[in-house]
């Protein structure tokens, strides 16, 4: 059984679809960012990161979308969640989920808070992230 630490309106969704298209057997922990419960100590055993998802499993805990969503595919290989038999369409995969995280959701978070980060609105990319993905990476 895994327990998915996750929080509304973040990116644990796709772990959470991830193991719903696997049929694994989990449980879900809603971590309330409203009142900062990431930072709390007991989230912080869980991980010292202070961010979700992370997950649960009987080997230890996991973190990081990209290495939870591989740990997913591979524990559940009849799910077809990943090309496990292509080491060449694995690593594009992995590409694509390494896109997604470092740099189409930190020019996400730009587009909705980019004030934080630069002063001309032009310097905020997330418009040239979806075209990327839309027109090269599928």
């Amino acid at each position: 059984m895994f327990t998915l630490y996750y929080a509304r309106d973040t990116c644990a969704l796709a772990s959470h679809i991830a193991l719903e298209e696997a049929g694994a057997d989990f449980a879900l922990h809603r971590i309330d960012f409203a009142t900062a419960e990431q930072t709390a100590a007991p989230y912080r055993a869980i991980n010292p990161g202070a961010r979700v998802p992370a997950l649960v499993t009987p080997q230890g805990i996991l973190t990081e979308t990209p290495a939870i969503l591989v740990y997913i595919a591979q524990c559940f290989p009849a799910a077809g969640l990943a090309p496990l038999d292509d080491p060449f369409a694995f690593a594009r995969m992995q590409a694509f989920n390494s896109y997604l995280c470092a740099t189409l959701h930190v020019a996400h978070a730009h587009r909705m808070r980019g004030y934080r980060w630069a002063d001309d609105a032009a310097a905020i990319m997330v418009g040239a992230c979806y075209d990327l993905i839309e027109n090269h990476l599928f």
